[in-house]
């Protein structure tokens, strides 16, 4: 074969290869309405697991809906609020009191599981916002007092890493939200700045969005502003997805699985993530 040819073919296929590559990076990420579900009516706050399971929230007590078993419901009249939950595993779940600083666990019956933990016993004192992390037994959790972003073992009852000044480092202000993802720990703020940390605690990029709400997905978020709901690709920049055809506003976004579930006041709204 002609070695100018040869060269010539090297460079085309060189050319073809970076342009596709080019191609699937800048890809958008697709979704599709599935269904609709109504909250109950008395619901104070929404949770979802990475089973698709619902936990709907009603002051003490906690209903839990899936498509594969008949409604529970749970009532225990020791807790002052429930203001987070968060799926362990399949069956387990934390159950967080941010007026009470407890943390307590229940099987997938919605049946206590161990004794709960007194997060101030273990010099936790103003913990706002938790997430299960990927690594067995451990949670994150941020503590206002000190701007602290604890990795926490359940089991042991340890510290496993510590971050203090987080907001003085990331540079953010105003309400904290946790949420980690096979991409790393993702650290929004209501003043609207994103920032992803790597499993060190390291810093991997941090943007800004003006949003009503967010959620991670791979590696980037969802995220809704005046009625839009746009994705976010950290590094690749953004793609606008759906136009939400709502009277209200979107207050929450939650992933499950391959589900986007977008929460008004009074339905979910239950989208299939196509890639």
């Amino acid at each position: 074969m002609n070695l100018f040819n040869l060269k010539h073919k090297i460079y085309l296929l060189l050319f073809l290869f970076g342009a596709c590559n080019a191609w699937c990076q800048n890809s958008t990420v697709h979704i599709e309405l599935k269904r609709t579900i109504n909250i109950p009516k008395g619901t104070s706050a929404t949770f979802l697991d990475g089973q698709q399971n619902v936990y709907f929230v009603n002051k003490d007590e906690i209903s839990k809906f899936s498509n594969y078993s008949t409604p529970i419901k749970q009532s225990i009249k020791k807790w002052q609020s429930i203001d987070d939950i968060e799926s362990i595993n399949s069956l387990k779940i934390a159950v967080f009191s941010k007026s009470q600083q407890q943390l307590c666990f229940l099987d997938n019956t919605l049946s206590e599981n161990g004794n709960c933990i007194n997060l101030d016993e273990l010099g936790l004192l103003n913990v706002s916002a938790l997430a299960t992390s990927k690594r067995a037994d451990m949670l994150w959790i941020y503590d206002e007092l000190n701007s602290s972003l604890v990795l926490f073992n359940f089991v042991s009852k340890k510290e496993i890493q510590r971050v203090d000044n987080l907001q003085g480092i990331l540079g953010i202000s105003g309400e904290i939200t946790l949420n980690e993802n096979e991409s790393g720990l993702w650290i929004s703020s209501s003043d609207g700045k994103i920032c992803l940390m790597d499993d060190f605690m390291n810093v991997v990029r941090c943007v800004s969005e003006t949003n009503q709400a967010m959620i991670p997905f791979a590696d980037g978020f969802f995220f809704v502003n005046e009625n839009l709901l746009y994705y976010r690709d950290l590094f690749e920049g953004v793609n606008e997805v759906y136009k939400i055809f709502t009277t209200e506003n979107i207050r929450e976004l939650y992933i499950s699985g391959n589900q986007l579930i977008a929460r008004t006041t009074s339905e979910l709204n239950v989208f299939i993530i196509q890639d």
